[in-house]
């Protein structure tokens, strides 16, 4: 049996290319169990037999779990990391996972990244079992990207893993397919505090002081635009009675003219550090607001159930579909991505255009006006031609609190005046 060598000494022995930072004082709590197998044979077998992998694959995979198992120091340390690894979402935990080679592996090294994924399976399968999860909930959750995996290795020989952070999610089962979106927890840390009217419950956001915007409300240097000569910077002054800052207009930009709160008529919704689930978007149909209401629903439900220890206050996502600049060349009346933005209190965020560049166009360099390109869907042309004029669209982040789930459907945040403050302002720094 493996013994657990001191940290210094395994990762010196080890010579991983990555490692995420702040592991060391978890690995000191860390207690090896007397077990035998890095992988489950039964486990493996039933992959093998779901995926009719050919015998060389069979062998190779094989060959590299046993490369860990009978490495004395390697095997306790990679333990360390799938039980660490197993947990990390559900804490929130900011230690970034990504690909890892250990050097020390000789042989079959190509494949330490993917085998350390699919030893979570099993034990985070077991972890969701002792929660009383029924098993229809994360069945299938790993093998959406297992599946594109063995087919890579079977079809090309190739181990490698692409974006190991994300597909972690589904390897730990740690994300939640409810109806149509998926879920995981998610930890707030952006700039700005929300709060509610205790009357109205009115929900304003409060944008922290020192942070450089445009006129538009967007932050400085996105895209690469500056606006030197209208730029202004947030402010946050706060005394007993009041709280004077800059408000984020839920369409998505900060507005340049501070509003004072009274502080016995408003009070915090959401600050840094509360705890929300991070909603993502599979492609295909459905993408509307009753299937967002649906959604969200399941899974404050499935969370308040099984997840009692986290107190979840609403959601989270970040997306291109968010850019309140869409609404200017789509149709308002008809279209499902301006009528989803709706629901949501929107805000910007360092990203620019990249994203949107990719989904739209097919390359995230995409340029319709230095391009030659052809251009199919209404989309394409409406956002070519809005570019054209110089105007840049922008990846923005939503949130909604988990008490306005019953508004969803009815604009909980955007107000016409909102809407109209919006067309007013976007672009004024061009």
């Amino acid at each position: 049996m493996s013994t657990l060598s001191d940290f210094n000494e395994a990762i010196s022995y080890c010579e991983f290319d990555y490692l995420p930072e702040g592991i060391e004082e978890k690995y000191k709590h860390f207690e090896l169990k007397n077990k035998s197998a890095f992988i489950s044979r039964h486990f493996l077998h039933e992959i093998f037999e779901k995926y009719q992998l050919p015998e060389a694959t069979q062998k190779y995979l094989l060959n590299g779990i046993e490369a860990i198992e009978q490495d004395s120091i390697l095997y306790p340390f990679t333990s360390f990391l799938v039980e660490d690894m197993c947990s990390a979402r559900n804490r929130c935990d900011i230690d970034f996972y990504t690909n890892m080679t250990p050097g020390c592996m000789k042989s079959y090294g190509e494949l330490y990244s993917f085998l350390l994924l699919l030893a979570c399976v099993a034990p985070s399968m077991e972890m969701l079992a002792a929660r009383g999860i029924p098993k229809s909930y994360y069945e299938d959750i790993p093998h959406q990207p297992l599946k594109l995996q063995l087919d890579k290795i079977v079809q090309h020989n190739d181990a490698s893993v692409h974006d190991f952070a994300w597909v972690m999610n589904f390897y730990t089962c740690s994300i939640f397919l409810l109806d149509r979106f998926l879920f995981i927890p998610y930890q707030f840390d952006d700039h700005f505090t929300m709060y509610r009217h205790v009357q109205t419950q009115e929900v304003v956001a409060l944008r922290h002081a020192g942070e450089q915007f445009r006129s538009d409300g967007q932050k400085e240097g996105i895209n690469g635009v500056y606006d030197l000569n209208q730029s202004f910077t947030s402010i946050w002054n706060e005394n007993e009675k009041s709280i004077t800052a800059n408000r984020i207009n839920p369409m998505g930009f900060v507005e340049k003219e501070p509003i004072t709160l009274d502080k016995s008529n408003w009070k915090p919704a959401l600050i840094k550090g509360d705890i929300l689930l991070a909603l993502h978007i599979p492609s295909g149909p459905g993408y509307t607001p009753d299937r967002l209401k649906t959604s969200m629903k399941l899974a404050i439900e499935l969370y308040r159930h099984y997840f009692p220890e986290l107190s979840i206050q609403g959601f989270w996502s970040a997306s291109w579909l968010y850019d309140s600049r869409l609404s200017l060349v789509l149709d308002n009346e008809t279209s499902n991505i301006v009528k989803v933005q709706r629901q949501f209190y929107i805000y910007p965020t360092d990203e620019g255009d990249k994203m949107i560049r990719y989904e739209i166009f097919g390359d995230g360099d995409a340029d319709p006006v230095r391009d030659q390109l052809e251009l199919t869907t209404s989309l394409q042309k409406a956002a070519a031609e809005y570019m054209k004029k110089g105007a840049r669209f922008n990846s923005l982040s939503m949130i909604v609190l988990k008490e306005d789930l019953v508004k969803m459907g009815h604009m909980p945040y955007i107000t016409t005046e909102d809407i109209q403050k919006f067309h007013s302002t976007v672009d004024t720094h061009l």
